[in-house]
């Protein structure tokens, strides 16, 4: 296991082949999350995508805040349908972070928690998801990195997904068209 970690940490790029720290992994381990996440977010920081990156990594962090009860899976998933992004999942949880900090920036406290439960969402999760990004953004900071505070209008989609490639790197795959 301990041989795995090695492996993974180099194919990071945070060691060396010979096992020594590499400056990649100083930052990463900088920031609390698993190196992979870690690595991700380095990555977006130089494809400026590090704004929506920051938020998806958190979200990975954290367990699906879309509730989907066995007993309402049709309205559930309706109501989740309108964060679907047409080209990219990982964009989908940046349209989920969007409305809910509008939404928590509008209502109070009380009618806040109302809507969440109306639309299948678990405020404790998201709480959790937004402490963790809260984190993140703080420790990429430290680390040098600007970090916007709002979402841009236009996403980056390749700058996020060429970020999240440098965290998973040993699951990418060509797919035969024939």
């Amino acid at each position: 296991m301990v041989r795995e970690g090695y492996k993974l940490l180099e194919e990071l790029g945070a060691v060396s082949e010979r096992g020594r720290l590499t400056s990649v992994g100083r930052k990463m381990a900088r920031l609390p999350i698993d190196p992979k996440l870690a690595r991700i977010i380095l990555e977006a920081g130089e494809h400026n995508a590090l704004t929506e990156t920051l938020v998806i990594v958190s979200a990975l962090s954290v367990q699906d805040p879309r509730e989907r009860p066995s007993e309402k899976q049709t309205q559930s998933d309706q109501a989740h349908a309108r964060f679907q992004h047409e080209a990219s999942d990982f964009l989908s949880w940046v349209n989920l972070w969007k409305y809910v900090e509008e939404q928590r920036q509008a209502l109070s406290q009380n009618q806040f928690r109302k809507r969440l439960k109306q639309e299948f969402l678990s405020y404790l999760r998201l709480r959790e998801w937004r402490d963790i990004h809260s984190q993140l953004s703080l420790a990429s900071r430290q680390l040098g990195y600007k970090v916007r505070a709002n979402l841009p209008d236009e996403h980056h989609y390749e700058g996020v997904h060429r970020a999240r490639l440098a965290g998973f790197l040993g699951q990418i795959a060509q797919q035969d068209e024939g």
